[in-house]
């Protein structure tokens, strides 16, 4: 090494301990009745049609789909695997990020546990979305460029650059935290290492596994500019700075005595000087984060390297008394139930109620639109798309099977669709269709249909298409974040399957410029 001694061993004891806890806590969430997220459908979905990229970021949540699926089929187990598994291993790398940084068993323990009892990150590591791969790659960066640091080997440059490449497949938002990273960077020493030809072939080992997603965004016009537009006028225009800065000092709760120790560390000890561009670049995303309005959870791939830092920290200070700061940690348990649904629904609400009226303690009861509620909205989004699913299939098995085998079934959104086709095998029902998010990629431009099965999200008028429609039914599940309202249409006012073929064209064109 360059920088560092001898690495310390890998404290295989306490490694072990904290993957058994991480383990039986997301065993726990899966056993409580928690139905999957609205989101996670549409990645599943994504999953049956593996491309270089989608509408709303890049294409790695559904390669891991596609391979999730084809192991364990359209289970739950499907979602959650991946996901425990992301979270397994990044524990297991904030231990070696500790040893690259010279921390003892105490460091890493501590620095492990501080990451494990995190409810932001139990969260993560709960919901298959892209948010959990995407703090992964970040700290797979941050490890690499310490041993990029440490040991100046040309090894480590291409390893740098394919993790660099592996993340930006997989959120484009790593992007924010590679400008930290740079010019944090260019304010260190450690600026002389990129006037080295490897720090450019590492650049171009990066781009070179990105440039296909890259042709995939230019040749559908960009989609990913539109979702950005989208969502900054619908979510990002509720963010607030105070809705900003104050989930970064809450949400990983009391494991705030192991990260925020390890920020100031990380900037001002001698000992870790050679990586202080690690703790410039979290305090200029920060800012660049502040600037653009992004939503606070943008930041929390920033936070491994934090508290690998602080796990090193409190060892140098408390030496063999640092073990005193493993039961404060404990105290995380109170609030592990805001991130990890542990509790039965039932419970979660009347202990997020209790929090809420008592304590003041509303950050995880706050929804998007920057209400406050008595559930999660990440909860409620768990819930109710099953009984969608069944009482669209009570109704369809009732058709005749000639009007069965012409009907079509079409979500409103992607939530909707997404379940009724994670489903339908299980319910004995034809794939849905939508033109919602990236379900526009894959929408069959020709159907054969007269009839059509609709499930919306708000009540619905008289169709131009058809002259009947009757509201079969709606959902009821009371822990809900919305009701599913299910009509049936038929009677053709005009030829429907054409129509349909120029609507499919029509919204293609609009959104996809093809």
């Amino acid at each position: 090494m360059t920088h560092t001694a001898a690495k310390p061993l890998l404290f295989v004891k306490g490694l072990v301990a904290l993957l058994t806890i991480k383990v039986l806590f997301h065993l726990t969430a899966i056993l409580s009745g928690y139905g999957l997220h609205r989101d996670e459908f549409l990645y599943l979905a994504e999953g049956h049609h593996p491309m270089w990229g989608y509408m709303e970021g890049p294409p790695m949540i559904g390669w891991v789909a596609s391979i999730s699926q084809l192991i364990f089929g359209g289970t739950l187990w499907a979602a959650k695997l991946p996901v425990l598994l992301v979270g397994l291993l990044s524990i297991w790398l904030v231990f070696e990020l500790v040893r690259e940084f010279g921390g003892d068993r105490r460091a890493q323990f501590l620095a492990g546990a501080g990451w494990l009892l995190s409810p932001v990150y139990l969260g993560s590591n709960n919901l298959f979305q892209p948010v959990s791969f995407n703090q992964f790659c970040w700290l797979l960066i941050g490890l690499a460029w310490v041993r990029v640091v440490n040991h100046r080997r040309a090894k480590d440059w291409y390893i740098l650059g394919a993790v660099t490449g592996l993340a930006l497949l997989t959120k484009y938002s790593v992007a924010f935290y590679l400008a930290g990273l740079l010019v944090g960077i260019l304010m260190t020493p450690e600026r002389k290492l990129l006037q080295r030809k490897y720090f450019w072939r590492a650049a171009a080992i990066a781009l070179l596994m990105w440039l296909p997603n890259l042709w995939w965004q230019f040749s559908y016009d960009f989609p990913v500019i539109s979702h950005m537009r989208e969502l900054s006028e619908t979510q990002l225009v509720n963010m607030s700075v105070s809705d900003f800065l104050l989930p970064q000092f809450i949400f990983h709760a009391l494991s705030i005595i192991i990260w925020f120790p390890g920020l100031i560390f990380l900037v001002r000890s001698k000992k870790l000087k050679p990586y202080r561009s690690l703790g410039f670049a979290y305090l200029l995303l920060i800012v660049l984060l502040l600037l653009l309005s992004g939503k606070a959870y943008y930041t929390f791939g920033a936070y491994a390297v934090l508290f690998a830092a602080g796990g090193c920290f409190w060892a140098e200070k408390l030496n063999a008394k640092s073990w005193w700061l493993a039961p404060p940690l404990l105290l995380n348990l109170f609030l592990i139930p805001f991130g990890l649904p542990v509790l039965p629904v039932e419970t979660m609400q009347d202990y997020g109620v209790h929090m809420r009226d008592n304590y003041g303690f509303d950050v995880g009861l706050r929804w998007e639109d920057g209400s406050v509620r008595d559930l999660s909205q990440d909860y409620a989004d768990m819930h109710g798309w099953e009984e969608m699913v069944a009482k669209v299939a009570e109704f369809y098995h009732q058709l005749p099977p000639e009007e069965q085998g012409k009907c079509m079934i079409e979500g409103g959104h992607y939530g909707e669709a997404g379940a009724l086709n994670f489903y339908r095998k299980k319910y004995e029902l034809p794939e849905a269709v939508s033109f919602d998010a990236s379900f526009l990629l894959w929408v069959p431009e020709q159907i054969t249909f007269d009839r059509q099965i609709v499930v919306h999200d708000w009540p619905q008028g008289d169709s131009d298409y058809f002259e009947n429609v009757t509201l079969i039914d709606s959902t009821a599940t009371p822990y809900a974040r919305e009701v599913s309202y299910i009509y049936y249409r038929d009677t053709p006012k005009r030829d429907v399957e054409a129509a349909w073929t120029e609507i499919v064209r029509e919204r293609r064109l609009e959104g996809l410029g093809q």
